[in-house]
């Protein structure tokens, strides 16, 4: 594709070359990279469900060994909270209180996030940790509230929360909306609830608890002001980071032409989470715990999601330990026979390691050297919930970029249901990626590994949105647990579904294990 010299100028702004973009604009054209699954990863054939006596175990090897390592917890927070208020939004725009019935008007536009009845709703809107925040603003602004028909109070409600006369919250970053009601004076954000949770395993008596959060730059301000109050009151250094900009990705039309603005100019957007593999590799920490921004625990759930990420990360350092031992020993004994039996052993039973095809009738060198390349990379453990039907990613065993059968985490989006094979892989599944990793990210010797040598460039994805009021097809970079880490050492462990509990919708703060 020719570009002109503007064109030229604003693809080199977000440093990015013609090249790259060219490359994004063929990918589109040509349509999404299916991953080929071969099963779903299941409990003893991908997933380990451990016992209560592991789970003890692996504890013990995360208290006693947690010393030795530089811990953080990394938190995609960039979203905002506008799908979160979908169906409010569509309430506040188009309903008329003085010519519409609210039953009527949310059975006609089905509006799930409503209750059904009026008197539901507005006898449930107390039950939001924001509640308070949101009435010493109507009392300022509307003191004549509760005069009010209450078909009007309910489009006053959502107005004052949505709009910036309000909360302002069609335009905040959920993590910065209040999720959790303890007390009148303990209220907290997802931000808030995403630190607390980190106290209790990435700070040791010789570290604060550190978090890094990736976040809208537009929105800096916001964050820092709340960041700073959290900080003087906790024990914990708070940090943000943004996608780069180089990450960013075009837009084609229905024509296959680059969405342009009214300038002329090239519409540039941010390329998905997958982008955020590169805010990864800046990282200088040994171990790294990820979690969804708006998957959060409140009370004692929080400390059954705490005690399974501690088992995760002991999972991890056993692995670690092993790891070294044995790439030592692939390095300076040389080892044959029994020894090298035993590494091999370990890379196919504990770390799901499929070999090439044809590695046995390798000389003992060139076993070695295999069995030292494919230990010898980055390693995740991934906390797996059984399937309750949430959209998102899950366990399967799938061919990787080099056709080699691994296990992989796959978005429903990246399987080709109209392959009868893989519609029954996709029905079968048992379990559901909660975004709960705990992630290695340096070598043997301590070296940080390179992330961008094991992404799968294949594993793009291609979505179908729209821009104004028109269809565009979106280049997203390969998902940051998807195909940016195709090439990785994984294992799949069974967590309980309590630690899982996130806030896609804003009734979903309206479920007990948010009250």
């Amino acid at each position: 594709m020719t570009f002109s010299n503007d064109d030229i100028k604003q693809i080199t702004q977000h440093g990015l070359s013609p090249e790259d973009v060219s490359k994004q604009i063929q990918m589109i054209k040509k349509g999404p990279a299916y991953t080929s699954v071969l099963s779903p990863a299941k409990i003893g054939d991908g997933i380990i469900k451990l016992t209560e006596k592991e789970q003890n175990h692996f504890l013990d090897v995360f208290e006693q060994q947690k010393e030795q390592y530089q811990l953080q917890k990394f938190v995609p927070a960039s979203g905002a909270a506008t799908r979160m208020f979908k169906d409010w939004v569509y309430f506040y725009k188009h309903y008329r209180p003085g010519r519409d019935y609210y039953e009527r008007f949310i059975n006609k536009h089905q509006l799930t996030n409503f209750e059904p009845f009026l008197d539901d709703f507005l006898g449930n809107f107390p039950g939001f940790a924001f509640y308070q925040d949101l009435m010493d603003v109507i009392q300022k602004k509307l003191p004549g509230f509760f005069q009010l028909d209450e078909n009007e109070q309910a489009w006053q409600l959502i107005h004052f929360t949505l709009s910036d006369e309000g909360l302002g919250y069609i335009t905040q970053p959920k993590a910065l909306i209040k999720f959790h009601r303890y007390h009148k004076n303990d209220i907290r954000t997802a931000l808030d609830e995403q630190v607390q949770e980190a106290l209790a395993y990435t700070s040791t008596p010789m570290q604060k608890a550190r978090v890094l959060f990736t976040i809208n730059p537009a929105k800096q301000t916001d964050f820092d002001a709340h960041i700073q109050n959290l900080s003087q009151q906790l024990p914990v250094k708070i940090e943000t980071t943004v996608q780069k900009p180089s990450t960013d990705a075009v837009m084609l039309d229905s024509e296959n032409m680059l969405v342009r603005d009214e300038k002329g100019q090239i519409v540039f957007r941010p390329g998905g989470h997958g982008s955020l593999i590169y805010n990864l590799q800046d990282l200088d920490s040994d171990i790294v715990f990820i979690k969804n921004i708006d998957n959060v625990q409140k009370g004692e759930a929080q400390n059954i999601s705490t005690q399974y990420k501690k088992i995760l990360a002991g999972y991890l350092m056993d692995l670690m330990v092993q790891s070294k031992k044995y790439l030592t020993q692939l390095r300076d004994e040389k080892p044959i026979h029994e020894d090298l039996q035993a590494i091999e052993d370990f890379a196919k039973n504990r770390l799901n390691i499929h070999f090439i095809e044809g590695y046995d009738t390798l000389n003992n060198s060139g076993k070695r050297k295999y069995l030292a390349y494919k230990i010898n990379r980055p390693l995740r453990v991934a906390g797996m919930v059984k399937n309750t039907g949430e959209p998102g990613g899950g366990p399967f065993w799938a061919k990787d970029k080099n056709g080699l059968k691994s296990l992989q985490i796959v978005e429903k989006a990246q399987i080709d249901t109209r392959q009868p094979g893989q519609a029954k892989a996709l029905s079968e599944s048992t379990h559901f990626n909660p975004v709960d990793l705990v992630l290695s990210l340096k070598d043997f010797e301590g070296n940080k590994f390179d992330l961008t040598e094991y992404i799968n460039p294949e594993a793009a994805i291609i979505s179908q949105k729209t821009y104004g009021d028109k269809p565009v097809k979106i280049y997203e970079h390969p998902g940051l647990w998807n195909g940016a880490m195709d090439g990785w050492n994984t294992v799949f462990i069974e967590v309980p579904l309590e630690t899982f509990s996130p806030v896609k919708t804003v009734t979903d703060l309206l479920k007990p294990e948010h009250q």
